[in-house]
């Protein structure tokens, strides 16, 4: 089984990959630990943190493979003490102390999913060599055959895009995000937030036959054992 899992306002949106696809919200990634023979799971958050002793350097290296309209969507990722920073205004100053910069706010708005997936990876360091991090925005470019997508994921026409690109891959992708939206939407959770937990799944499944494809960090591990790396 493949999994790809992304993070909204009331949880996680998981795309699983078997025989078929199917679609289910949990409400806390340790809930990924009910799937059984998993393969690999791609999450869209960051893994693997800064500290003095190990320096995360993959979000720029991630930025130079996107192209120009979508290097906006990748933002650095926190140090662990930023992470786990009780303030903005703490993370920020922690951020100076650890890399000699501040910390962007969409960085900090994350900062609760980052801290649960440390947490459970931490905890669970058997998954270390299954969980990896992945980027929607470079899963569909490379499987668009690194055509740089025209649209916004938040206006239709994006959407659009990027249904068709999902359907080359599975072709019952658009039928599947509009049946599970429709039972789905009073949590708040948006089409988009579907179609990028779908090319996760689409992506993990496709990774050995794909050659691979990963942005390396050196040292390859944080802190905490935990490893760097974002697969695509």
């Amino acid at each position: 089984m493949y999994l790809g899992i992304d993070g909204f306002s009331k949880g996680w949106c998981c795309c699983s990959f078997n025989e078929h696809m199917n679609i289910k919200i949990i409400p806390e990634i340790k809930n990924i630990l009910n799937h059984d023979n998993c393969s690999k799971i791609l999450i869209d958050i960051p893994i693997g943190l800064s500290s003095l002793k190990a320096e995360r350097k993959i979000d720029s290296q991630l930025r130079n493979l996107l192209p120009s309209g979508r290097k906006n969507s990748v933002f650095n990722a926190p140090t662990r003490k930023s992470a786990y920073a009780n303030t903005y205004d703490d993370a920020k100053k922690a951020e100076l102390e650890q890399l000699g910069k501040s910390l962007s706010i969409q960085s900090w708005n994350i900062t609760n999913k980052i801290k649960e997936v440390d947490q459970f990876l931490t905890n669970n360091p058997q998954l270390n060599n299954i969980v990896y991090e992945s980027h929607p925005e470079l899963c569909f470019y490379y499987l668009n055959n690194m055509k740089p997508l025209l649209f916004s994921k938040k206006t239709v026409d994006g959407l659009i895009e990027r249904m068709k690109i999902l359907n080359h891959y599975y072709h019952k992708s658009q039928e599947l995000l509009e049946d599970f939206f429709q039972k789905n939407k009073k949590t708040g959770i948006k089409k988009d937030d579907i179609a990028d937990s779908m090319v996760l799944c689409i992506s993990a499944k496709n990774w050995i036959k794909n050659g691979r494809r990963t942005i390396n960090n050196y040292p390859n591990k944080d802190e905490k054992g935990i490893s760097f790396g974002i697969h695509f």
